[in-house]
């Protein structure tokens, strides 16, 4: 990790607000969702992890994510993203970082749902780490449901990743579009006849006369 000083004043309370916002029991079935799709044990084991600081190891140098990332495109017509395999300098695994984030972007989990570099790899807010790849793996789900990576068809997701909403577009025939122009604008009422003539605004004292 970066050598940072301590926080004081303002910053601090920012952190210890993200810090809060970090919940173990999620990230702990993230990791275990990671360890059975890559197939590799995680190091420490699941079970030896108690703090966000352990989660942010176990993920800072990039190439656990590139793995995850890798075994989810993995079906023709898919481009796999390049890792360093090895990564030792702090340049390397932030860059393995960002291709992780490009890739999760590409596969399409939202940009709001992404994290920064710097929040997993200085554990500014493994929080968000966390939320991202839930939504990686909400994406991987709905792509392995409608078929979109021979891939991820046999594959059984656990119970923690949410169903994303589905696109249902409506399509009216002409005729029913015809009929609508024929409503009259006053058949959905009016609000020209509003008025607050006799209310008392909020904050005021009670007029006694």
């Amino acid at each position: 990790m970066a050598n940072h000083g301590p926080c004081y004043g303002l910053s601090r309370e920012l952190e210890r607000k993200n810090q809060a916002r970090f919940n173990l029991e999620e990230a702990l079935e993230v990791l275990q969702w990671i360890e059975d799709m890559i197939g590799i044990p995680l190091n420490p084991p699941i079970e030896q992890i108690t703090t966000s600081l352990q989660v942010s190891e176990v993920l800072k140098d990039g190439l656990i994510l590139c793995l995850l990332m890798n075994r989810l495109v993995d079906s023709p017509g898919c481009s796999v993203i390049k890792f360093h395999k090895n990564p030792r300098m702090p340049f390397h695994k932030m860059e393995n970082i960002s291709n992780f984030l490009d890739a999760c972007k590409a596969f399409g989990v939202a940009e709001i749902s992404c994290f920064q570099t710097v929040d997993l790899y200085e554990n500014k807010q493994c929080y968000k780490v966390i939320e991202c790849l839930r939504s990686l793996a909400a994406v991987a789900q709905s792509k392995s449901q409608s078929g979109a990576l021979h891939s991820l068809s046999n594959i059984q997701f656990p119970p923690w990743v949410v169903k994303m909403a589905q696109n249902q577009p409506r399509k009216f025939a002409p005729d029913v579009i015809r009929q609508s122009e024929a409503v009259i604008p006053l058949q959905y009422g009016t609000n020209k006849c509003a008025s607050q003539k006799g209310m008392t605004p909020y904050g005021l004292t009670r007029q006694i006369k």
